[in-house]
């Protein structure tokens, strides 16, 4: 093993040179003259001891450090081994930053690096490839065979430096040693070390860098011997696999007769022994099929991409040429042909399918590794196009004999999809009863199968919540058991009676009808409120008006002011329900609320004092936590959902105590709550009190209301990207909270 520290530069240490009479001038003196220059020359001699001791312990190092390295390369096979082991040593031992491995290309025309260490691949992918006249460390060695040694930035910018900015890179290094790699004179490489600092390369040093280069060249001569005859036991076995794998289309391709199992049997066959991804065209039916199949499972959505784009018969593709004309051979792949750029491919190789030696269809492998296809590789290809076309001829003449089976198939396959796809649930019942065929829009109607009418029937209410005893033919409308409110109209179709059955089989259609229904109830609830919270507001201003327009009579001021009261009571609330009415009306033609800040702080105070106004015998508290964030909204719509839910609460705690709406921060952005000390709600109907018209059975009598203030406070909260709900408060009485977001501006995002 060669030593790190064994190649450290020794000359500049200073000399421990013993005592001697020339450091004493009267000492020497009275040594007298002959006597001096004996001490002088001994002197001398004794100082340079120690430097040739150290010559000979950092020779014998480097001999040693050598000597190890021919062990270890002798142990080693490939051309990889060995170049790896080259530079590891090396750098080790020369205290390198980095080193490359170059080899010359055959016509002595390029240099290019086999391996690299200590480098960037950004900045080394660029240098690896260079033209021999390109101005480098190593391209000048390899074109010379002389050695390039540099010791300092300077000198190597000055050389090099224009050839760093023709290649985009900008040069890092301080100092460069690169040698030959030769044998018995033939040079096929540079050996290169690098360092980042300025880097003294003394005599020595370089003899023992050019020594490594000797010991490596002669080992990478016999790695590359080693390689080349494992290239050629590989392509032995190659040549072996290739065999069986005709031997293997034999067995796979005979043992369906179905034509398109043949063809993607086909497809995958010869993957990946002839290519990473495999096109069949077959021409059929007046028309073509394509397969692809590719060897790398995650390249999936390539495939179906191509299979999409079938290439047409008329086109000057390679894969259209070799289906029309029966061409084969190899081909450089036209990317925007074949529609696989993503995959890198460089070569293709297509064969024909024949069939009676005629062309009917193409096989074309494709590959990304580039190297062109070998003629053992096209005979493989050639022949295994022969036995596909064998295959598909047997394959099409059964096809042909089982035709009208297939069509008969077919029709009853379209019948029974046709129905599936009904949106309207169908069920078939034999004379028995038992029902034996159901689609899935009468499996989803109905929460489940059914084997009989009768287990139809036990999941029925008729109009008397009774189960009815037969199905009607009707049309019959039926509420399901075990769902929420759903109702169904049942249709049955006798079939006509065959000859022989004592009774016909029959059809039921089941229609859902569920949101007809409460679309009726809807309706009829609107209609409800038109007749009677439209027409006492409107009664109450109307009379107050005429009796205060009465001419001739003269009211007293005090009974004045009180029908004025009412009026202006009566308005408010008749403007607030048809605010929320034009709220549902723009709900069902679609709009979008504002996306503006808005301070919560300051809203919720503003609607509470013009609440007290409207409700002078409820206290109304405010608490608002201090440092609150803008919220992301629209102020007229937070305004409405305030005023609902502020009423709300006055309205079913009126001298029960305090309405408090509180603002606090929340996780997920402000929330208000407006708590009440009311009779409070059900939490079994804290979901259904947001419903349309919905009113609480315990509380309906207390106040009355449309039923629709909370739900149109629901829908305004959604779509400003909020959160509303009810809770019941512990100690009696009602919480209605809502949280809206904390508005983003556009550069937060």
């Amino acid at each position: 093993m060669i030593e790190p520290e064994s190649l450290a530069p020794a000359d500049d240490a200073p000399a421990q040179a013993p005592e001697d009479a020339s450091r004493d001038p009267l000492r020497a003196l009275r040594a007298g003259p002959g006597r001096v220059a004996r001490r002088l020359r001994t002197s001398r001699a004794l100082s340079r001891a120690p430097r040739r001791e150290r010559d000979r312990e950092l020779a014998k190092r480097r001999l040693e450090a050598l000597q190890a390295l021919a062990t270890e390369l002798a142990g080693a096979l490939t051309t990889a081994q060995i170049t790896d082991l080259l530079m590891s040593r090396g750098i080790a031992a020369l205290r390198a930053d980095g080193a490359a491995v170059f080899l010359i290309e055959p016509g002595d025309e390029a240099l290019t690096a086999i391996d690299w260490r200590g480098h960037p691949d950004s900045r080394a992918r660029p240098l690896a490839h260079l033209s021999l006249d390109t101005p480098m460390p190593a391209t000048d060695v390899a074109r010379t065979g002389e050695p390039v040694f540099i010791e300092d930035p300077v000198t190597y910018r000055d050389r090099y430096g224009s050839t760093f900015k023709q290649l985009g890179v900008t040069p890092t290094l301080e100092a460069v040693a690169a040698v030959p790699l030769e044998v018995d004179g033939r040079r096929f490489g540079v050996l290169g070390f690098t360092w980042n600092h300025p880097h003294p390369l003394a005599p020595d040093r370089q003899a023992f860098i050019a020594a490594l280069a000797r010991l490596g060249a002669g080992a990478m001569e016999r790695g590359r011997l080693f390689d080349a005859e494992r290239a050629a036991l590989h392509h032995a076995e190659a040549i072996q696999r290739r065999l069986d794998l005709l031997a293997l289309a034999g067995r796979e391709l005979g043992i369906s007769l179905d034509y398109d199992e043949i063809v993607d049997r086909l497809a995958k066959l010869a993957l990946p022994l002839l290519g990473d991804v495999c096109i069949v065209d077959v021409l059929a039916d007046g028309g073509a099929r394509r397969h692809v199949a590719t060897a790398d499972p995650t390249t999936r959505a390539d495939a179906a991409r191509i299979e999409a784009a079938l290439a047409h018969l008329a086109d000057e593709s390679a894969v259209a040429r070799v289906a029309r004309e029966g061409a084969f051979g190899a081909f450089g792949v036209e990317q925007d042909v074949t529609s696989l750029a993503t995959l890198d491919l460089r070569w293709g190789l297509g064969v024909p399918i024949q069939v009676h030696a005629e062309a009917t269809g193409a096989l074309v492998f494709l590959r990304s590794e580039d190297r062109a296809y070998d003629a053992d590789e096209v005979l493989i290809a050639e022949q295994l196009g022969d036995r596909a076309g064998r295959a598909l001829e047997n394959a099409r003449m059964h096809g042909a004999v089982g035709m009208l089976a297939d069509r008969e198939r077919r029709h009853a396959a379209e019948l029974e999809a046709a129905i599936g796809a009904l949106g309207e649930g169908i069920l078939v019942t034999d004379p028995d009863g038992s029902i034996r065929m159901l689609n899935p829009a009468a499996i989803r109607l109905l929460a489940g199968p059914v084997s009989s009418i009768e287990g139809l029937l036990d999941r029925l209410l008729d109009a008397d919540d009774e189960r009815p005893a037969a199905l009607d033919r009707g049309p019959a409308e039926y509420r399901l058991i075990g769902r929420p409110p759903a109702w169904i109209e049942v249709t049955s179709y006798p079939v006509a009676e065959a000859a022989g059955l004592a009774s016909p089989s029959t059809v039921i259609v089941c229609r859902d009808v569920t949101a007809f229904r409460q679309g009726q109830a809807l309706r009829e609830a609107f209609l409800g409120l038109l007749s009677h919270e439209l027409r006492t507001p409107v009664t109450t201003i109307y009379g107050g008006a005429a009796v205060l327009s009465k001419p001739g009579k003269t009211l007293d001021p005090a009974m004045a002011n009180e029908i004025l009261a009412d009026i202006a009571s009566e308005s408010d609330r008749l403007y607030r329900l048809v605010e929320d009415l034009l709220v549902l009306a723009r709900f069902d033609e679609g709009f979008e609320l504002g996306d503006e800040p808005a301070l919560l702080q300051h809203l919720v105070p503003s609607v509470v004092d013009q609440e007290r106004g409207r409700w002078p015998l409820v206290t109304f508290e405010v608490v608002v936590a201090p440092d609150l964030p803008a919220v992301s909204g629209d102020e007229t719509s937070i305004t409405q959902v305030l005023r609902n839910l502020l009423s709300n609460a006055a309205k079913y705690s009126a001298g029960a105590g305090p309405v408090t709406a509180v603002v606090e921060l929340d996780p997920d952005g402000v929330a208000v709550r407006v708590r009440d000390e009311g009779p409070g709600i059900d939490p079994l109907e804290a979901e259904a009190i947001f419903d349309p018209f919905f009113r609480s059975p315990s509380t309906a009598k207390m106040a009355g209301g449309a039923g629709i203030g909370l739900y149109v406070s629901r829908r305004l909260v959604g779509a400003m990207n909020g959160r509303i709900w009810a809770t019941a408060r512990p100690g009696g009485g009602s919480e209605f909270s809502f949280v809206l977001p904390r508005y983003r501006s556009d550069e937060e995002d």
